[in-house]
């Protein structure tokens, strides 16, 4: 499964943008789970990410070439067998859900004292609603906007 949106964005300004969007569920074998690039091109600066590879390469007879990122999570154990991802980002940030969580049950912090730190509701309005216009644009074969408050909040979809 591939969907890739043609997007125009205006801004407040009035200047306009375009964005080439790919996404992609399935994958075929390579040297990792998922590609994921990005790539800015604007009128006087480009960004390129290669978030896949931020680990380091690996390449064995029998089984391939390999990009490790044992940054994220490092699932094999060290020389004496023991794990040790528990210092990886990914670990982290759900070591850090958790703990939040904890303390939302708790009632010593509220959902919104997160909206900074962790991807919350609140914090992915934007995203979700960029998904969205997406989608139904697809699905109703037409543009949709996104229509934001005096507040520069997400208000609605048109």
């Amino acid at each position: 499964d591939t969907i890739t949106l043609n997007v125009t964005w205006q801004n407040h300004s009035g200047s306009v943008g375009h964005g080439l969007y790919t996404s992609s569920w399935v994958a075929s074998k390579s040297d990792v789970h998922s590609q994921q690039r990005f790539f800015c091109q604007m009128s006087t600066a480009e960004v390129t990410v290669d978030q896949a590879h931020r680990g380091y390469f690996v390449a064995e007879d029998g089984v391939g070439f390999n990009s490790c990122n044992p940054l994220y999570i490092r699932n094999k154990p060290d020389s004496m067998g023991r794990y040790c991802g528990q210092s990886g980002y990914g670990y982290i940030s759900f070591e850090r859900f958790v703990e939040a969580a904890t303390a939302v049950r708790e009632g010593r912090a509220k959902p919104e004292d997160f909206d900074k730190e962790l991807p919350t509701g609140a914090s992915t309005i934007q995203v979700t609603a960029i998904l969205e216009a997406g989608r139904r644009s697809l699905d109703e074969k037409r543009a949709v906007a996104i229509l934001y408050d005096s507040a520069g909040q997400v208000e609605k979809l048109d």
